[in-house]
């Protein structure tokens, strides 16, 4: 096993993206781990020393869903998410839409929102659809949120296509939203609040035919080279890696950020139990009853075998409270004790997923361990770039293709030199766009 070992130091992070995380509105989730505030937390950090929590495993264990919010949207749904429609039988797409409308950025054309429909979850889902740049046929990569799964997702506000950097690989970045609290995984029961999730077998089955058909007459296909890529956050950070390790003919890189993989241990049960239970949803509806054979199969700690020879990056930071968390929270108690529970209970999962993948041949692992930071959108933001870039390292490189635009919505060339885009642009106040946005920064965490 190759393992490149990148540790930041004295408040930078290694590899950090060209996006300024400052320029970022952080997520905030009201209340506290402990109902009422009893710690000063500013007066105890010091500026990256560690807050005086005896015990990562039994603050997460005590905490109930209603006083343990995750980072992101602090509000659950307040009906089903999702209803089953008995009409759709089949998964189609049914329509192709600008993301961005009016922007003036020919680069923004590239984003699009599918509307299409799942035959296993007999719903329809919004699906962001990033296109390379024209002429070349190039990898695909899902990106999987955190725990609030918004609508836009975390991608376009600010994790992936804020950076210019990013917008410039090549690569076809697809986002599905509109899947909170499900660990993106196939439940056994709908939930009555969550839903019908039958995710994996979307993200596996369904939509890489959609993408490779697209929309005849209309929308062209993806322009993909049949490399497949995944990466993830938080939630979506232990999905991606389970989607690797379960389907290993399908995909060959994974990114995971600040995730949780074991789901059989205690740290590990309790962490999906909150996921879930963050919006209001029953965790037996999932994988049954603790202990049963769904709940083992997504243990990636327990039996990593399927990442033999793939492409992994996985980072977490340490929950200390640094300089920069103090500056974009204050002394905001809430946010900074939930957020290094959350994040030490990550870093102490990435930990034990390192250790695993020793025993595992051929696994092209990079590690990036950050000194600081609690779980929320500020670490989150500086992992993408060299994540991305690790994951593109382990996948077919984009090879030139016969066509000099992509093809869009409604037989718009997407990609023209000096064309002008349709959609939000530099200094727009939409919800997501280009660098210089007014839009937020997302809600995806755990």
């Amino acid at each position: 096993m190759a393992v490149t070992l990148l540790v930041g130091a004295g408040g930078t992070t290694a590899g950090a993206q060209s996006l300024d995380p400052a320029s970022l509105t952080p997520s905030v989730a009201p209340g506290s781990l402990f109902g009422v505030p009893s710690l000063s937390v500013a007066a105890l950090t010091q500026l990256g020393a560690p807050i005086p929590l005896t015990s990562v495993l039994g603050s997460v264990a005590a905490a109930g869903s209603g006083d343990f919010p995750r980072p992101g949207s602090s509000q659950s749904p307040a009906g089903p998410v999702a209803t089953r429609d008995g009409s759709i039988t089949e998964t189609t797409v049914r329509e192709v839409a600008p993301l961005f409308p009016g922007s003036l950025n020919p680069q923004d054309r590239r984003a699009e929102v599918w509307t299409v429909t799942s035959a296993s979850m007999q719903r329809t889902v919004r699906v962001e659809v990033y296109r390379a740049p024209a002429g070349v046929d190039a990898p695909n990569v899902y990106f999987l949120d955190g725990v609030g799964s918004e609508s836009p997702s975390g991608w376009s506000t600010g994790m992936g296509w804020g950076d210019p950097a990013l917008r410039e690989r090549e690569v076809n970045v697809i986002a599905p939203t509109g899947a909170p609290a499900s660990m993106w995984s196939d439940w056994q029961t709908d939930d009555p609040v969550l839903g019908p999730n039958k995710w994996e077998t979307f993200l596996v089955d369904e939509l890489p035919l959609l993408l490779a058909k697209g929309r005849p007459g209309t929308v062209d296909p993806l322009a993909h080279n049949g490399s497949w890529g995944v990466m993830g956050v938080s939630m979506g950070a232990s999905a991606a890696v389970h989607l690797t390790n379960a389907n290993p003919n399908m995909f060959d890189a994974v990114a995971g950020v600040s995730g949780a993989y074991s789901t059989t241990d205690e740290l590990g049960y309790q962490y999906a139990r909150l996921t879930v239970a963050a919006r209001n949803g029953d965790v037996t509806n999932m994988w049954g009853p603790r202990g049963s054979l769904q709940w083992r199969e997504h243990d990636t700690v327990a039996d990593p075998s399927g990442l033999r020879g793939k492409t992994v990056y996985l980072s977490a930071a340490t929950g200390r409270v640094g300089s920069a968390e103090l500056g974009h929270f204050g002394s905001n108690e809430m946010v900074l004790i939930d957020g290094h529970v959350l994040e030490k209970g990550s870093y102490e999962s990435t930990r034990q997923l390192e250790s695993a993948l020793g025993a595992i041949p051929e696994v092209d692992l990079r590690m990036n361990y950050l000194p600081t930071g609690i779980h929320n959108w500020p670490v989150f933001i500086t992992q993408m770039l060299p994540g991305m870039d690790h994951v593109l390292s382990g996948l077919a490189a984009a090879t030139p293709n016969a066509r000099t635009i992509a093809g869009g919505p409604d037989g718009r060339s997407v990609d023209a030199p000096g064309s002008l885009g349709s959609a939000g642009s530099l200094g727009s106040t939409g919800s997501a766009g280009s660098t210089g946005s007014g839009g937020s920064a997302g809600s995806a965490g755990r």
